[in-house]
């Protein structure tokens, strides 16, 4: 960030009493905040009425960016924007990180606007640049060209070496700064001069339809998807492979060896549910009490329900919004347990290791968690891996885990495994890996011949494509298919494509002997 960025731009780290109303009669609520007034006798004041609500507990905002003028005075218009999107939590301006780089993009625009210049000629008539702010309020041009955002769109366009993506959300930023704007009594902001647009309904690779707002100060990013590898598949815009069964075998082996008992948990998780990591790190002692049909309550306490099993003798485990589990895109998902698994995790819950953990988190934290919403994994810091959406550091911390644990997982793995193992291997291909060994398992109940009554377990084609689909919660079901295309000829495609990489390694070496 240059100088002036860093003097115009600063973050407050809490704003207090958002929800409050000002008044001069201390009467007008049970908790008044008095404020004395600067320059006056101790009888004048204000007070702030503090608003209470169940539903809002607390109303601070924290980490709130603050814009100043080049005068040194607050950008009134900015900073009542950055709060609304704030307590709000808009979609781009959700996170104090979204908010502080969003505030960086509005006040570029705003340098722009102070710093512009036209060119002009001198006393000798010699060309020069001569300064010519922009107002930002004024949109009366009637040619857009001359309007401030189709000058900035025209700035980031020829002048600045910036990619259609960067140059489409600089934009967006003074756009949505202007909708707001345009709301405001006192202010008349006409969108259609500030930005023609029109609203869109686009339909994603995964299936899901997103309503989008074509502007005219935006430019073509979109791309051709890049070809899925051979031997991978394509989920949700994550490119994944899953392991063979003797490299799943090799890394369950590891992992019984050489990882400590809640590394090999968090990985055999998603081995044995396809569940992502932000499910895994925010799975809670109140999720496990309930596979293992309270064993963990406190003495007295069995008001948390029992999971269900499926018909395969797994426990359900419902995640997503009211949960405390996080899910991608918070969509409402079941887990499927296996007993197994579940019993060692109640023996890691109960083990001294996981309640020190646990002490050592309220020893930092304090009790803002319940016993019962206590992570069920926590650093050996006592700190969790993932921060999930309901906890109550969510809004106040700058910076939230968001499961970088796995990369320390991945680099340790790295150490134990066979040369052969894949080097590309990601913590998320566990989730390819865990569909297919259910099509394994799902692949030898179908029957085709459709003549032939089908016994307990069998089932007609199609039906496995169902289940796989249900387990890794697809709402499109071609994602699923492609699954299923991959699966049917995995062995073949894994052993074309390391036969390819051979070969060309080979290649590589002869090149570097002969000196090119």
């Amino acid at each position: 960030m240059d100088s002036r960025k860093k003097e115009r731009l600063i973050t407050l780290s809490k704003l207090d009493y958002t929800a409050g109303e000002l008044t001069t009669i201390p009467s007008s609520s049970d908790y008044p905040i008095r404020v004395q007034l600067e320059k006056s006798d101790n009888d004048e004041a204000y007070f702030i009425a503090k608003e209470y609500s169940l539903l809002i507990p607390d109303d601070s905002v924290y980490h709130l960016p603050y814009i100043f003028n080049e005068d040194g005075t607050p950008w009134y218009e900015a900073n009542l924007f950055l709060y609304r999107q704030s307590i709000d939590a808009a979609n781009g301006y959700s996170t104090t990180n979204d908010l502080r780089r969003k505030a960086s993009q509005l006040l570029d625009y705003k340098l722009f606007c102070e710093d512009y210049k036209v060119k002009g000629f001198d006393a000798d008539g010699q060309e020069v640049e001569i300064s010519a702010p922009i107002d930002y309020l004024d949109f009366s041009a009637s040619r857009a060209s001359a309007r401030p955002t189709y000058r900035y769109f025209a700035y980031l366009l020829y002048d600045e070496d910036v990619s259609p993506k960067n140059l489409n959300m600089r934009t967006l930023v003074p756009y949505d700064f202007y909708k707001f704007l345009s709301t405001l009594p006192g202010y008349a902001i006409d969108m259609v001069r500030v930005d023609k647009a029109k609203k869109a309904t686009l339909t994603l690779e995964n299936g899901f339809r997103k309503e989008v707002t074509l502007r005219e100060n935006k430019v073509n990013a979109s791309a051709k998807p890049t070809p899925v590898a051979l031997g991978y598949v394509r989920d949700q815009g994550d490119d994944l492979r899953p392991l063979s069964n003797d490299q799943r075998t090799e890394l369950i082996n590891v992992l019984g060896e050489e990882f400590h008992v809640d590394e090999r948990l968090i990985h055999l998780i998603a081995l044995s549910t396809g569940a992502r990591k932000q499910s895994i790190y925010t799975l809670r002692i109140k999720h496990l009490r309930m596979l293992t049909a309270t064993k963990l309550a406190p003495d007295g306490i069995t008001s948390i329900p029992e999971a269900k099993v499926d018909e395969y003798g797994a426990l359900k485990l419902k995640a997503g919004p009211q949960t405390g589990i996080d899910t991608k895109f918070e969509k409402p998902q079941i887990l499927h347990f296996p007993k197994k698994l579940i019993a060692q995790l109640e023996t890691y819950a109960n083990s001294k290791d996981a309640k020190a953990r646990r002490e050592l988190f309220k020893t930092l934290h304090g009790d803002i968690l319940s016993d019962d919403d206590m992570y069920l994994f926590l650093s050996t810091k006592g700190n969790s891996h993932y921060m999930a959406k309901n906890d109550p550091r969510y809004r106040k911390v700058k910076t939230r885990p968001a499961g970088e644990h796995t990369d320390d997982l991945k680099k340790k793995l790295f150490k134990y495994v066979s040369a052969s193992f894949p080097r590309d291997f990601t913590f998320h291909w566990q989730r390819a890996t865990f569909a297919f060994g259910l099509y394994q398992q799902l692949a030898p109940l179908v029957v085709f011949d459709m003549k032939v009554k089908l016994e307990k377990g069998q089932m007609r084609p199609g039906k496995e494509i169902r289940e796989i689909q249900r387990r890794l919660h697809h709402k499109d079901r071609e994602t699923t298919e492609n699954y299923l295309k991959l699966f049917t000829n995995f062995d073949e495609q894994v052993a074309a494509q390391e036969g390819y990489e051979d070969r060309l390694f080979e290649g590589m070496a002869y090149f570097e002997e002969i000196g090119l």
